[in-house]
């Protein structure tokens, strides 16, 4: 029942954090202790174990603790979009500037206990800071707003949602998307929201075991890449 409840908080905040461009949920999961078991069980999305044995698949997805926080994780996104949504388009100027130094400081607090004097790990960080700024160049003048570009959007975001550091919303506000899926959530636009979350369930049936085994093999580079891109993006909303 403690760890039920754990995940359902975690789910709630998960949530939340991810309709904010600054922090990921995913960091979020590993501050509350659960990342590692929500990727062991997104990498066993696999056609062979499914069953109508509820005790199979349970002892596989752990039910008991990932719909609960699918649940307060969906709710946490209705609740609060509307919210968020307000922020974004009253305080247009204010909310860039917070959510901005949200994100140079998530940046910062990433990598402050990774920082060496290796050539290598500072170059994935300048590499990832040289990214941010290529990726300020899309903007949604120059991604037409179809069904495609929107499964492409919704695999980037998911992408990102399951890889620690920077958030799913932040790549949507780079590419000039995060007012339209934002809006689309509170009024439950589904000519958005359908092809949105068909490529996160694309992303999510192909990208849990290749970020595993990144994120276990090459834990420190990648946090150093994402940290660039997040204090690179962060620096750049605010400019």
């Amino acid at each position: 029942m403690k760890e039920r409840f754990k995940f359902i908080i975690a789910g709630f905040c998960v949530g939340f954090a991810e309709l904010l461009p600054g922090i990921s949920g995913s960091t979020v999961a590993i501050f509350f202790g659960i990342y590692e078991k929500l990727i062991n069980i997104l990498s066993e999305l696999k056609i062979k174990n499914i069953s109508l044995n509820y005790k199979k698949l349970n002892s596989i997805f752990l039910f008991d603790l990932i719909i609960p926080f699918i649940i307060a994780m969906i709710l946490s996104i209705l609740i609060f979009s509307n919210l968020i949504l307000f922020l974004h388009n009253e305080f247009t100027y204010i909310f860039n500037i917070l959510i901005g130094l949200v994100m140079i400081l998530g940046g910062y607090f990433l990598l402050k206990d990774l920082i060496r004097l290796e050539s290598k790990t500072m170059l994935i960080f300048f590499i990832g800071f040289i990214t941010s700024l290529l990726l300020s160049n899309l903007s949604s003048t120059s991604i037409n707003i179809n069904f495609i570009n929107l499964i492409f959007a919704g695999f980037i975001a998911f992408s990102f949602f399951l890889i620690p550091g920077i958030s799913g919303s932040a790549i949507l506000l780079v590419f000039g998307l995060y007012s339209l899926i934002i809006e689309s959530i509170s009024v439950l636009n589904f000519s958005v929201l359908l092809p949105f979350a068909i490529g996160g369930i694309i992303s999510l049936l192909t990208m849990p075991k290749l970020i595993s085994y990144l994120y276990e093999k090459y834990r420190d580079l990648l946090i150093m890449f994402f940290s660039g891109l997040i204090i690179g993006t962060g620096l750049l909303i605010i400019i």
